[in-house]
């Protein structure tokens, strides 16, 4: 047992480990402090900031009115189904589908100059006065191999939005890497077009500079 001499001089070795211990906490907490993610809404502000037509811009999609040439539509029907294919058909004309079942379009066989019959697969709109009303414009691309021209609509499909979906992570000292998904708010042509389902997710590197975050790299795609 300490003598009472001994007990005084204990104690102030106590206070100077508990002094420590403080001292290693603050150490320990500070550095977590400066490297705090931001929020997802400071993440979201900062994207917006560095892309501001990514929130206002009108999502406009393709809706071609020729199908691939050489194309029956029972064989692009078929490839549709199967999900193969994809740079000759699902690529170019997938959006057919959802508005096949929409009841939007219909497809018929078409031949022209030196294609033999059946032709290729074409599409139709069934209500072409309301979708040119709703903002259906009309357009030419690409020749095609029988001389004419391919045709089809641009249609806004809605207006473009940035979801962050998920808390930004610390990468470093005042940095943090944020996933986000550009994605569509649709209008009736988008809900036709089932635009709202064709999300893309991405990731942008922030960093902070006086007090605030900004986008240093992000990867907007093609929307």
């Amino acid at each position: 047992m300490l003598s009472r001499a001994g007990r005084r001089r204990a104690g102030p070795s106590r206070r100077s480990g508990r002094r420590l211990w403080g001292v290693l906490l603050l150490t320990t907490l500070l550095p977590t402090a400066c490297k705090r993610a931001p929020s997802g809404t400071e993440a979201l502000a900062a994207l917006r900031a560095a892309n501001p037509a990514q929130d206002t811009a009108t999502a406009v999609a393709r809706v071609w009115a020729d199908g691939p040439p050489w194309f029956s539509c029972a064989e692009v029907i078929a490839k549709l189904r199967a999900k193969t294919d994809s740079a000759v058909v699902r690529d170019q004309v997938g959006n057919w589908r959802p508005l096949l079942l929409a009841d939007w379009v219909a497809l018929r066989d078409t031949a022209a100059r030196t294609v033999v019959d059946p032709g290729w697969c074409a599409a139709r709109l069934l209500d072409e006065a309301a979708r040119t009303a709703g903002g259906w414009r009309p357009i030419v691309g690409d020749s095609l191999p029988s001389g004419g021209v391919r045709r089809g609509w641009d249609v806004p499909a809605g207006r473009r939005r940035i979801v962050v979906r998920e808390e930004p992570r610390t990468v470093g000292r005042d940095s943090a890497s944020v996933d986000y998904v550009l994605t569509i708010a649709p209008n009736e042509n988008g809900v036709a077009l089932r635009s709202a389902q064709d999300s893309v997710r991405h990731r942008a590197l922030l960093i902070k500079e006086e007090g605030r975050w900004r986008v240093l790299d992000a990867e907007w795609g093609d929307r």
